[in-house]
């Protein structure tokens, strides 16, 4: 306010005083003036504060304005195209209200029109009138998108259904994006349960000692090992060992594997088979004494591909289980020893331990020894998730408020009170689980204890039954008192953003998010082009007023934060935010600014949050913002090299100053910004100057390059939903603890904190997909112990405004066994910490990150060979049977678009990759690595069909994610964890599809699908709505992360190459395809061994 003197604001004022619009400002600094508006000028084309100052007004639509005293009457202009179409009642035309603010001197003006004759004419049906009284409304692309409707619940939240109208699903099978039509209004549509029990997919059990073939495809026996090893004599091995010879074997018989090993390999020492491909090494499968280095494994296809049958190797595929109760199988925390896998659907119930969806360890049971630690090299890590969801069948977190006291604390380790404190001296004192200090019980927690040395009211207490639990802060744990988060939509409203369809798509989401708000909720609403646009709310107004800001280079906020922020389901305002949300896109329609002053909306954004108790900046920018403070200049999208010095610097940010200080004022009032990037196809938007901000506050990242709302609007749709919805909290300081002989070396997150120390962060916002993993050393032995104990505390502030802190205390065992640490240790887990550490050095400039992955790998394979296998055939990979995917996923992480080498990857898809790797959640991992492959057409007998538990039902089984398994006559659903794709390959006839979905086209399918559900059915033979039922059902499995579009690909089109490039056993950029990474990965065990 101090600077608005040097400034001016054009307030949009619908014929209402200047005083209301100013909400605030000094009064007497501006002058309301009525100014005869000149004819031919628009609320878009007006000219700006700017323009004014040099006198210009220009005319551009042709439109004619009369001066009548109060105002002007705007009336149609002569054009043809603009005349109202016959059908349509006469309307009074709209008024106009001209007002000029003046200062100084200098003067502006904003022709505002009341939107009544913008908006359109409300149906009996609730819709739309199609024939608005502004001729050129009728052909306007207001955009309303078609998906698939019903409701999506968020397990805590339910969130509103895509529209039932709109273009095609999908313009990737060959139709084209249609024009843009309003149709009708949004209705959230019949209720999907989600949170019910999906089937289960186990992984492949490999407990048979599988022969291999030769190069003639003749399955042939193992021979027998040498005497003095394992148990031999029998041709079946312990349960759940597998041995897949790369060399031609006798009839001997094989040796024993260690119990839970998967053998690879070639021969015993007695094999005489020769080697007559030039493989460095000579004899395959020889003993180590004969075997030069090079080993069994060559270069040479045929010397090894063809011996290893591909059938046989290590895959997560197979037939999915139907769960037996809703909910899945319930596991108690304190129960298991390795919790559930992060894809199955289960209930967990937490008995003191905190619950595997909020904390998991990579290793099960912790090495006592730093020796046993060193020797292992499986990465021992924490994965936490401090706010994940809960399924609606398992207890929500208890809060419990002890007052100014606060709860019980650890007077060392400053540990909370947890299920594992020990208690003495008839309760008067208590020994902290985590660091062995004894403290002394105050009077107001003290309790007596029973026999067994538990406290009385053990059962009254939550923090002594639960492994996590909610406090409420006392005062003194904070500086500042908390507030309601406020969530700021500032949104581009340039010709690129209105063109592409990103300003239509999310007003009309916003427009169905407002019946799934929950008090209480603060909304702002900024849009910009050349200049900045701000909306203020006034009680007993139709309407908002619009308050325009030219001023770019020092940015400012006109009116106070009481004006321009809002709760949108108070009945003062509810209809203003509807009107605005409705009408404002036609506003924009006819816009032909391409100036995007993208910082100086970010900064005053975070300047009005600022002063309004920290909240949620969500910025939606379709083009590189190019004028104004924090302006980008077009670097370059070259496509990048993974080695080039160049692509390397585009890694960095622009205006790097600029986004520090607007970083550095976020952490310091508690607000976040997520940033929605969609730009047009090929256009470089420049995602590392733009995500500064999100990573360094915990917001969000979502990058949709190409934007076709035919296609991504989906995505949009829901990803707005949720970042909305969720229960989301702000102004976070999160904390892990350890017991001792534990320390935490470095942590891995997507934001970049204001790190304290290593196990301490400050972070603006975390969302419930918020993920952080924690990697841990050994700082001494942890002797006479039986387990260590690992806490998380996080202070926060909910959507509440309530200050409180939650706390996770794990258990883990600890054992002096090298075999038990593999053993218990988690595949998933440990693929989530070694794919973000990858990212983590590709962000940091080291070219060398595929290397260290290949080496982790080969490191923990020759660990578990030399330490617990050792008397095995020395021609044979040994994979321990928890990491035996570990090479197959090694090398699909190698061919993802974040990684692997080539010219395909623009700079901005490259770090966009990188940017979700690194908050990639844990049930994510999986499926993001190894994709989901069924088959659709023809489908088994029982997919489809409903089960009888709840609502789901039977799934085909998976196939190996290979293009030697994609038959050309059929379809494939392929589910990568973020996207569900229906795959029509190019040998399926047109009757074939005629017959299953009624349409004979790829492009007509996507139409059909993308139906509401009440005329899809209709229209849908049995076996598609089989097809339907099994893309719901794995949605059903994924409550816990985001919505999952489904987008129709057929061969020939553009989309097909992304699908190929995820078809990850199969060569891709260079990379070996599964066999022969295998194989290389045996070269190098084998190598290291020598």
């Amino acid at each position: 306010r101090a600077r608005a003197g040097r400034r001016t604001a054009q307030c949009r004022l619908g014929g209402a005083g200047v005083c209301d619009a100013l909400g605030g400002m000094q009064r007497t600094d501006f002058t309301p003036t009525l100014i005869p508006q000149q004819a031919g000028s628009s609320p878009l084309n007006s000219p700006s504060v700017g323009d004014q100052k040099n006198g210009s007004a220009q005319a551009t639509n042709g439109s004619a304005v009369q001066a009548n005293g109060a105002g002007e009457a705007l009336h149609g202009g002569a054009d043809d195209k603009n005349q109202t179409p016959a059908h349509t009642p006469h309307r009074e035309p709209p008024q106009i209200s001209a007002i000029a603010l003046r200062r100084g001197g200098r003067s502006s003006e904003k022709l505002c029109a009341d939107d009544e004759g913008s908006r359109q004419t409300p149906v009996a049906d609730g819709s739309p009138s199609r024939s608005p009284t502004r001729g050129k409304l009728a052909s306007s692309p207001a955009y309303a998108p078609r998906y698939e409707a019903g409701v999506v619940r968020s397990v805590s939240k339910t969130l509103p259904p895509p529209p039932a109208g709109g273009p095609p699903l999908s313009s990737s099978a060959g139709g084209s994006p249609q024009p843009y039509q309003f149709f009708g209004a949004l209705s959230p549509g019949p209720d999907v349960k989600f949170g019910q029990t999906p089937t289960q997919l186990p992984g492949a059990s490999f407990s048979t000692y599988l022969p291999t073939r030769s190069p003639e495809g003749t399955p042939q026996r193992q021979p027998s090992p040498h005497a003095g090893g394992a148990a031999g004599g029998s041709l079946t091995p312990p349960p759940g060992a597998v041995g897949i010879s790369a060399s031609s074997p006798s009839r001997s018989s094989p040796r024993r594997l260690p119990s839970g090993a998967v053998g690879l390999g070639g021969a015993s020492p007695g094999s005489t088979r020769s080697n007559t491909n030039n493989t460095p090494g000579g004899t395959a499968g020889a003993s180590p004494s004969r075997r030069r280095p090079g080993g069994l494994m060559g270069q040479s296809r045929s010397s090894a591909n063809s011996r290893i049958d591909p059938e046989q190797v290590p895959r997560p595929v197979g037939q999915a289980e139907p769960v037996k109760e809703e909910g899945g199988k319930r596991y108690e925390t304190s129960k298991y020893t390795t919790p559930p896998p992060a894809t199955h659907v289960a209930t967990i119930i937490d008995r003191g331990s905190a619950s595997c969806e909020f904390m998991r360890c990579t290793v099960n049971q912790v090495p006592a020894y730093p020796s046993t630690a060193n020797t292992a090299h499986v990465p021992i890590a924490v994965i936490c998730q401090p706010f994940a969801e809960l399924t609606e069948f398992e207890e929500p977190v208890p809060l419990v408020d002890y007052g100014e006291h606060g709860p019980l604390r650890c007077t060392r380790c400053k540990a909370y009170v947890n299920s594992y404190f020990t208690w003495h001296s008839q309760g008067k004192e208590a020994t902290c689980n985590l660091c062995s200090q004894r403290i002394e019980v105050p009077d107001e927690y003290y309790c007596g204890i029973d026999e067994r040395g538990r406290r009385r009211d053990q059962h009254e207490r939550p923090e002594l039954q639960r492994g996590t639990v909610d406090y409420v802060a006392p005062r003194d744990y904070s500086d500042t008192m908390p507030g309601i988060p406020t969530i700021a939509l500032v949104i581009e409203a340039t010709r690129q953003s209105v063109q592409s369809g990103l300003l239509p798509q999310v007003f009309w989401t916003l427009r169905g998010l407002l019946n799934f708000m929950e008090q209480p909720t603060r909304l702002a609403i900024i849009t910009f082009d050349h200049a900045l646009h701000f909306y203020a709310f006034y009680p007993n107004l139709s309407e908002s007023r619009w308050v325009t800001v030219s001023d770019i280079e020092e940015p400012f906020v006109p009116c106070s934060a009481a004006a321009l922020v809002v709760d949108p389901l108070d009945e003062a305002f509810r209809g203003q935010v509807e009107a605005l949300f409705r009408d404002l896109p036609a506003h924009f329609q006819e816009t032909a600014s391409d100036q995007s002053a993208g910082g100086a909306a970010l900064r005053a954004a975070v300047d009005l949050l600022g002063s309004n108790g920290g909240g949620h900046v969500m910025m939606f920018q379709a083009s590189l913002q190019n004028t104004g403070i924090g302006a980008l200049r077009f670097r370059d999208d070259i496509r990048l090299s993974q080695r080039t010095e160049d692509g390397a610097a585009l890694f960095q940010p622009q205006q790097g100053p600029f986004f520090e200080a607007v970083a550095a004022d976020c952490l310091l009032h508690g607000i976040s910004v997520s940033v929605f990037l969609a730009p047009a196809v090929g256009i470089y938007i420049d995602v590392a100057s733009l995500s500064l901000v999100p990573r360094r506050t915990g917001g969000e990242i979502v990058f949709l390059p190409g934007y076709d709302p035919c296609v991504d609007g989906e995505r949009l749709h829901y990803d707005l939903s949720r970042t909305i919805v969720q229960r989301s909290v702000y102004s976070c300081v999160l904390k892990l603890r350890c017991s001792k002989g534990l320390a935490v070396e470095t942590m891995l997150a997507t934001w970049e904190p204001e790190v304290i120390d290593p196990s301490t962060f400050h972070v603006s916002r975390l969302s419930v997909d918020a993920t952080c993993n924690f990697l841990l050393t050994h700082s001494e032995r942890i002797e006479g112990q039986k387990y260590v104990y690992l806490q998380v505390a996080c202070l926060h502030t909910d959507r509440q405004g309530r200050r409180l802190i939650r706390v996770h205390t794990l258990q883990l065992a600890v054992t002096s066994s090298l075999g038990n640490v593999f053993r218990w240790t988690e595949i998933d887990t440990v693929t989530n910490v070694l794919i973000k550490q990858a990212a983590a050095a590709a962000l940091s400039g080291q070219g060398n990150f595929k290397d260290k992955l290949s080496k982790s790998c080969v490191d923990m394979l020759h660990a578990y060979r030399v330490n617990c296998a050792s008397m095995t055939s020395a021609g044979q990979l040994i994979l321990p049977e928890s990491l035996k995917l570990l090479p197959l996923y090694i090398s699909s992480i190698r061919k993802m678009p974040a990684f692997r080498s080539g010219s395909d990857i623009r700079a901005d898809d490259r770090l966009a990759a990188l940017i979700r790797v690194l908050g990639l959640p844990l049930a994510l991992t999986a499926p993001l690595v190894y994709p989901r492959i069924y088959t659709m057409m023809p489908l088994p007998e029982r997919a489809g069909h409903r089960t009888e538990v709840g609502d789901n039902v039977h799934m085909p089984p998976t196939i190996a994610c290979s293009s030697d398994k994609l038959a050309l006559d059929r379809i494939y659903l392929i589910d990568n964890g973020m996207q569900l794709r229906l795959y029509i390959r190019e040998e399926v006839t047109p009757s074939r599809l005629h017959e299953t979905f009624g349409v004979s086209t790829a492009s007509e399918v996507a139409e059909i699908l993308a139906k509401p559900e009440d005329d899809q059915f209709q229209d849908l033979s049995e076996e598609a709505l089989r097809i339907v039922a099994i893309c719901w059902q794995v949605r059903r499995e994924r409550t816990r992360v985001p919505w999952q579009p489904l987008t129709v690909v057929a061969t020939g089109m553009p989309e097909e190459a992304k699908l190929l490039a995820t078809i990850c056993e199969d060569r891709v950029a260079g990379e070996m395809n599964y066999v022969d990474f295998l194989c290389h990965i045996h070269k190098l065990v084998q190598n290291k061994q020598d």
